[in-house]
């Protein structure tokens, strides 16, 4: 009899990516809020926005919701906010 045997302790293969390009500054950008539709999210993206407005002086927000958080959100919507918005906040709640 032959056994084969398996590491458990292995995690999953990760693709290497490049990540975008980062922003010098987000004074004056438009900004993205992905929200993920868990509860209490919207509270936690409302004070983020807040603090990007007072404090990266930020020009404004474009606010979109996933439509469950359990699944991605739907390419469509990913890609009409990435055509209006300079830079991406994705918030999760609960």
């Amino acid at each position: 009899m032959s056994f084969t045997m398996f590491d458990p302790t292995d995690g999953p293969a990760v693709k290497a990516f490049t990540p975008a390009p980062r922003l010098a500054s987000l004074a004056g950008k438009v900004i993205g809020i992905l929200d993920n539709s868990k509860p209490k999210s919207d509270l936690l993206l409302r004070e983020i926005q807040e603090l990007l407005r007072s404090e990266a002086g930020t020009a404004g927000f474009v606010v979109i919701r996933k439509p469950s958080a359990s699944r991605p959100a739907p390419d469509e919507q990913l890609d009409d906010l990435a055509r209006r918005v300079d830079a991406v906040v994705a918030g999760i709640g609960d």
